[in-house]
């Protein structure tokens, strides 16, 4: 299955090939967002790492772009800190500097259900799953900073964060769940 046209966007600003030696981390690239901003970076001729629970997926949204040497897939469930811990060292091992990592993957509106380590399923992953990546990621952020570049961090959110305010004294929901507010 050949890739689709790059994002216009991207052609209008002149950023293609303008991130040569540049490596970005994307998270949750077998669907939405993340298949198109997968696209769109790919022309800035940056090298790619993008993740995904299911790498089929990945592959199946991106069709031949896959196959270059510019892209590397990696697993990744942030329902699970082995996961995120194992990407992590998977990733070091490709590279030593990271120019951008881009927080996209996450889950929405679940029934109740808690992650592989406890927590409540939407906070474990959209939350403590890129907390935590972030976390052992960051030396490789810090290394890829030069005097002409910072390294970017970009979580992806939405407007939701008001359907609630934090409990910070039940994190898990316990009781009396409501998926919305727990998204939120």
């Amino acid at each position: 299955m050949p890739a689709q046209q790059p994002c216009r966007s991207f052609r209008d600003e002149g950023l293609e090939g303008q991130l040569t030696g540049s490596s970005i981390l994307i998270t949750g690239t077998s669907s939405g967002i993340g298949v198109e901003t997968a696209k769109a970076l790919f022309t800035t001729s940056a090298t790619l790492y993008l993740t995904a629970r299911n790498l089929d997926k990945v592959m199946h949204a991106l069709g031949d772009m896959v196959s270059s040497p510019r892209v590397h897939l990696l697993k990744l469930d942030l329902e699970s800190l082995s996961s995120v811990r194992a990407c992590a060292a998977a990733l070091l091992s490709k590279t030593k500097t990271l120019s951008i990592y881009i927080a996209n993957a996450g889950v929405m509106a679940t029934p109740e259900g808690r992650t592989k380590d406890g927590f409540e399923t939407q906070f474990g992953t959209n939350y403590l799953g890129h907390f935590l990546l972030f976390l052992l990621l960051r030396p490789m952020l810090l290394a890829a900073v030069t005097p002409e570049s910072n390294s970017r961090v970009v979580f992806l959110s939405s407007i939701a964060h008001r359907y609630s305010e934090v409990v910070f004294d039940n994190l898990n929901f316990d009781g009396a769940y409501d998926k919305w507010k727990a998204y939120g």
